[in-house]
């Protein structure tokens, strides 16, 4: 265990991974672990996660190198890479059961990946393993393991978000389009961009967003793939509706809405429905918005899609605050803040707070208004998410004009 651990790309590492990385049970894992521990050549940081000082860490893949072949080696760190992706996939899949999961090899013997009964769970996992992920992505492009190294990024993509670490979003999907390039392999490619289009969406690169999206599209379109199609329209919707092009985002959306029914998608036919409502909304068309969001809202519900479900109330929200109703505007807001606080996607639990302060506003309550701004503020800055100078260049200028 000493040896294999100087094979782990670290910086820490847990029983179970541990487990996978010896082809070892988890109590035989656990034994070496505490024995280790006990021995002073391993630290225990946390709980249940274990470290090497550095010298040590280089002395164990000094005795690795000299005393385990080259495919003992190698196999050790399949395994573990084995484990991460497994393990992350599954994981990713309770977070977001709506998404479309990837076609993954089997793992081989001796591996075994962690289960995780709720989004608690999961969400904990990932926290945990964060950064250990993003190293055995480097290790996976090092040791030439491509195809963890293209999958990989896939299953960081809803943590990465939902978390609003873009910066390791967009780095880690980077460097799975160099490899699915490399690959040759244009499903892998398709699949790849259309998450970075996302991701730049997210740090407001739109330019760069519609033009993964583009190219992803084209892909799709020669491999055939309908659900490939209208999740790149749904993400060219999303960003056109961002820059203000809000009828040529209901094409978009529209389009996708057409795939997602002729495929039987409920979920995501909810999905794009409630783009739509809110661009009409945007429009100033608020009772079409209005029927578009209940109807997504509506299969939201039947499908158990939390996040979407969010979504929906907030596009509800929207509605009824073009429509003057601002009591009821803000109490959809609200309902749609505790999913998103109880998911712990903090992106979007400050554009809820923003919205929710323009209801205030709109209502004749700037001093309410502008105290939850400052709580969007808080979060966006923490974030370093562009939109924290939009909303404190606001609160600037409502300030000033208080005093005038």
């Amino acid at each position: 265990m000493f040896r294999l651990l100087g094979v782990h790309p670290g910086p820490d590492i847990s029983a179970a991974a541990a487990a996978s990385l010896a082809g070892s049970s988890l109590s035989q894992a656990r034994a070496a672990l505490s024995q280790l521990t006990r021995a002073h050549l391993l630290a225990e940081p946390g709980p249940g996660r274990f470290a090497f000082h550095d010298l040590l860490r280089a002395y164990a893949a000094e005795r690795a190198d000299a005393e385990d072949s080259q495919a003992d080696r190698r196999a050790a760190a399949h395994r573990a890479l084995d484990h991460y992706l497994h393990t992350a996939h599954g994981a990713a899949r309770v977070l977001h059961p709506q998404r479309d999961g990837l076609a993954l090899t089997p793992q081989r013997p001796g591996v075994t990946p962690e289960d995780f009964s709720d989004y608690e769970q999961a969400m904990a996992w990932f926290e945990a393993e964060h950064r250990v992920l993003l190293a055995a992505l480097a290790q996976a492009v090092a040791d030439g393991f491509g195809t963890h190294a293209w999958q990989l990024p896939l299953t960081l993509t809803t943590f990465l978000d939902r978390r609003g670490h873009w910066h390791d979003l967009t780095a880690s999907l980077h460097t799975a389009l160099a490899v699915a390039e490399r690959l040759g392999d244009p499903a892998a490619t398709a699949r790849v961009r259309s998450n970075l289009g996302h991701a730049c969406i997210s740090l407001g690169s739109y330019q760069d967003a519609i033009a993964h999206y583009e190219q992803a599209l084209a892909l799709h379109r020669q491999l055939g793939d309908h659900a490939g199609q209208a999740r790149v329209q749904i993400g060219l919707g999303f960003c056109l509706s961002s820059r203000g092009h809000h009828r040529e985002a209901i094409t978009h959306a529209t389009q996708a809405l057409q795939l997602y029914r002729s495929a039987g998608d409920r979920s995501w036919e909810a999905v794009a429905l409630n783009n739509i409502g809110w661009c009409h909304a945007e429009l100033g068309d608020h009772q079409q918005a209005l029927a578009c969001a209940e109807q997504a809202l509506a299969l939201h519900q039947e499908t158990g899609y939390r996040q979407g479900e969010a979504h929906a109330w907030d596009s509800i929200g929207h509605a009824r605050q073009g429509l003057g109703q601002y009591p009821e505007a803000v109490a959809c807001y609200r309902r749609a803040l505790a999913i998103f606080e109880k998911q712990g996607n903090r992106f979007y639990q400050a554009e809820v707070l923003i919205h929710i302060g323009d209801a205030r506003d709109a209502d004749g309550k700037p001093r309410v208004a502008r105290k939850i701004w400052r709580q969007a503020l808080a979060i966006l800055g923490d974030l370093d998410h562009p939109r924290a100078g939009e909303i404190h260049a606001r609160l600037r200028q409502d300030a000033l004009a208080a005093r005038t």
